[in-house]
């Protein structure tokens, strides 16, 4: 019975396209934990497989970054990491056990409450800075939340620069973010609706991104891709959860190497200017 519902899910994801602001919006705009346990981005009853990420530096170098995770039902059992800078024939390979990506993640330990409408989700580790907080308000169309980057006394900055606000919304088909007072907007190609462009602002005339999606069998890909001066590209490869459901993780099995979106697994802490932080959500 599950196999013939993954099959027609499969095949509805396969014959109609998908909503690119909707996706979007599910998929790269909630920068947040959501779950207490160590997992990668979900996505509808998709579990991320794997990430590639291919970027320039402020020297114009490029390097490129695969990852490729394995699963003990839905939460990481261990990962392997592919990384090579442009020019070089050589990948350096790093292969993470579940204590490994905890010990990347700066031993974060998350805690989610529910607060009336608010939820607050706190985590506490030993990178800088220590504890982040984040208080989030959501709904099927809207996303509003306060991240705090807090001392080990739980304080926040008396200036109050550790604290950042985000705004995510559609609306009148569009798709609205503001994040740290940067302002911009997504809409669809008009030819496609699996592609979006994002828009700074001002000028209206300027793409800052694009955002694109394609079924390909069962795997989705979900991909970013950041222009102008600073251009990166980031995938996403997601497979049904259920693929993962019964099987054995193995230490010896060599990893399907699918180029992947990725951020760096530091957890804790603000992405250094024109660098991305990939959350492995908990």
């Amino acid at each position: 019975m599950k196999k013939l519902i993954l099959i027609i899910t499969l095949g509805a994801l396969n014959a109609f396209a998908i909503d690119c602001l909707r996706a979007t919006f599910d998929i790269f705009t909630k920068e947040y934990p959501t779950s207490s346990e160590l997992t990668t981005e979900v996505y509808k009853n998709f579990l991320v497989d794997s990430i590639y990420l291919q970027y320039a530096d402020s020297g114009h170098s490029t390097e490129y970054e695969n990852n490729k995770y394995y699963y003990t039902g839905t939460y990481i059992d261990s990962a392997k990491t592919y990384t090579k800078k442009h020019g070089s024939d050589n990948w350096e390979i790093k292969v993470l056990n579940r204590d490994s990506l905890n010990f990347m993640a700066n031993g974060v330990k998350t805690t989610i409450t529910q607060e009336g409408d608010f939820k607050r989700v706190r985590r506490e580790g030993k990178g800088n800075p220590p504890i982040i907080e984040y208080l989030i308000y959501e709904t099927k169309d809207s996303v509003f939340y306060v991240v705090s980057y807090l001392d080990s006394s739980g304080n926040k900055s008396p200036d109050g620069l550790n604290t950042y606000e985000h705004r995510v919304y559609i609306r009148n088909d569009t798709l609205y973010t503001t994040e740290s007072g940067i302002k911009a907007y997504i809409v669809r190609d008009s030819a496609n609706e699996s592609k979006c462009y994002e828009y700074d602002d001002y000028p209206q005339n300027e793409i800052r991104a694009t955002y694109e999606y394609e079924m390909r069998s069962d795997t989705l890909t979900a991909t970013k891709k950041i222009l102008g001066g600073y251009q990166s590209t980031f995938t996403l490869f997601f497979v049904p959860s259920e693929k993962y459901s019964t099987a054995i993780i193995s230490g010896n099995r060599r990893p399907r190497f699918n180029p992947a979106k990725s951020r760096d697994l530091n957890l804790l802490g603000r992405p250094a200017k024109n660098k991305h932080n990939f959350i492995v959500k908990h």
